[in-house]
This record gives structure tokens, C-alpha cells and sequence, in this order.
């Protein structure tokens, strides 16, 4: 299962709301609520790409895989 790291990330750099983080980076509060709570299924190209901007990380600090239990 491949799992994102967007909360870890947010505590890490001190960003305490989807709102702000939304604010910050011009992504829908949508896209940021269903990547925080793990709801995404298909991951685009440009959001990933304006979170490595935002977090100055590459795509591998952000997305993970994890095998089923």
C-alpha cells in the first residue's frame, strides 16, 4: 500500500492546519484533507510537485509503501 507522509511533514515544519497549509501552497482544502487522512488513490504529478516545492523534499520523503498486513 502506498502511504503519504503529509502529516509528518506538517508537524516537522510547523504547519498547524489543512487550512493553512492550503493558504500556503494555493492546494484545494480538498486535495489536502483526502492526502492528510490518506484517502488519496491516484497521485497527481502536480500536487506532488508543489508539495516537494513547499517542503524542499524529493517525491520519496513524501510518498512510502508499506506491504499489507
Amino acid at each position: 500500500m502506498i502511504k503519504n507522509k503529509l502529516a509528518i511533514l506538517m508537524a516537522e515544519n510547523d504547519i498547524r492546519t489543512m487550512i493553512e497549509l492550503s493558504s500556503k501552497t494555493g492546494l484545494d482544502k480538498n486535495t489536502i484533507s483526502n492526502w492528510y487522512n490518506q484517502k488519496v488513490t491516484r497521485f497527481s504529478a502536480e500536487t506532488l510537485e508543489v508539495l516537494c516545492e513547499f517542503f524542499d523534499c524529493q517525491v520519496g520523503d513524501i510518498l512510502v509503501y508499506e506491504k499489507d498486513k
